[in-house]
């Protein structure tokens, strides 16, 4: 891509040969995030243009270099192995790597899909693409035992296991997750896996909700039907004990309207993680009284995720124990990656589908 609301174009250059350390990998899906659509829309004012977007990237192993024969859990691998390659590039040096141990923070950190190597012409760095050439000497890989449907879903779901560390969840609780998207969906498995009793998944449309059901979803609040706020808000409290508000609330959506809603449904004390906003959609109007301090409630912010969510991540997949392969809607060929964002920006409608979740395949 060459610009915000530029032209994707696709172009054939030499194949590089990786050197010690490094390995190339032939992308079998690479799944379309809202944060590629900020991209393409010029949202994200650190990214530099031209580039190649797509950072869920899952693939095979086409060639590794000298050295590489083990993934970063020490599963050994070869070459035709299913990798997911993780996007995050860490400086490994910096206060918030070294000091915090908090990498998320990294304050030099890139990605393979946020053009990694702005000095350099664009090329195999990332999941748009027929190669990713995995030069980076921070670069990480886990070797995934999964179809590529399902295992295309680790970095997303990598987002709600992060949102899901940052609050207190017991057996036992009620959490709410705002938004049935693909963050959506991955808070949803990672509050199950951490033990909440009951979990009520607000959004839209109808086609996502009854996928949020077979998740796992308690009950499903369709935005659509009930549209007044503070009807949701009734709903939520009545599912919870003594009517006093979910424990956790998770936000999903990206939707600022969405978060003094959300404060609304969390009970006094509880925990509210703002999991959606990965961009600046604009302010909200909150009343720091009523809203943060008479609650005493916990206000986190989640930003992108860690290694570690990666590999607690891999085994929820691996295993089989929710339908995740169900989330991916359409595979679109490199020559309609601008279909892709035009059908997230205008209405979530693709070749007359709902859009779930779109990947796009290099190889076609």
């Amino acid at each position: 891509m060459d610009k915000p609301f530029g032209e994707f174009k696709v172009q054939e250059i030499p194949v590089p040969e990786p050197k010690r350390g490094e390995l190339l990998v032939r992308q079998v899906m690479c799944g379309v995030c809202g944060t590629d659509v900020h991209i393409y829309q010029g949202r994200l004012p650190d990214v530099k243009y031209p580039l190649v977007l797509g950072h869920e990237i899952i693939g095979t192993i086409e060639k590794l270099g000298e050295g590489v024969n083990r993934d970063h859990t020490g599963r050994e691998v070869e070459e035709g192995d299913l990798i997911y390659v993780i996007p995050a590039l860490r400086c490994r040096r910096c206060y918030f790597c070294l000091d915090l141990r908090q990498p998320n923070l990294c304050m030099n950190g890139t990605a393979y899909g946020f053009n990694p190597y702005p000095d350099e012409p664009p090329g195999f760095y990332g999941g748009y693409g027929e190669f990713i050439y995995m030069r980076h000497p921070n670069s990480e890989f886990l070797k995934m035992d999964a179809k590529p449907e399902a295992a295309v879903f680790l970095e997303p779901l990598t987002i709600g296991i992060h949102a899901v560390s940052r609050v207190d969840i017991h057996v036992g609780d009620v959490v709410v997750v705002q938004g049935a998207g693909a963050i959506g969906l991955s808070a949803l498995i990672a509050a199950k896996e951490k033990g909440a009793f009951k979990t009520i998944v607000i959004g839209a449309p109808k086609s996502r909700l009854e996928l949020a059901k077979e998740f796992g979803a308690d009950l499903t609040i369709d935005i659509e039907e009930i549209e007044d706020p503070k009807e949701r808000v009734e709903i939520v409290k009545s599912e919870t004990r003594g009517g006093y508000g979910a424990d956790v609330v998770i936000e999903c959506t990206g939707f600022p309207s969405a978060v003094p809603e959300g404060i609304d449904m969390v009970r006094r004390g509880g925990f509210y993680a703002v999991a959606g906003h990965f961009t600046d959609a604009g302010p909200v109007m909150i009343n720091p009284y009523s809203a943060f301090t008479r609650k005493h409630i916990n206000l986190v912010g989640v930003w992108s995720s860690r290694l570690e969510d990666f590999i607690r991540g891999r085994p929820i997949i691996e295993s089989g124990r929710y339908p995740i392969e169900k989330i991916v809607s359409h595979k679109l060929p490199l020559e309609r990656c601008k279909d892709a964002m035009e059908a997230m920006i205008e209405g979530y409608r693709l070749d007359g589908k709902e859009v779930r979740k779109i990947v796009i395949q290099g190889g076609l």
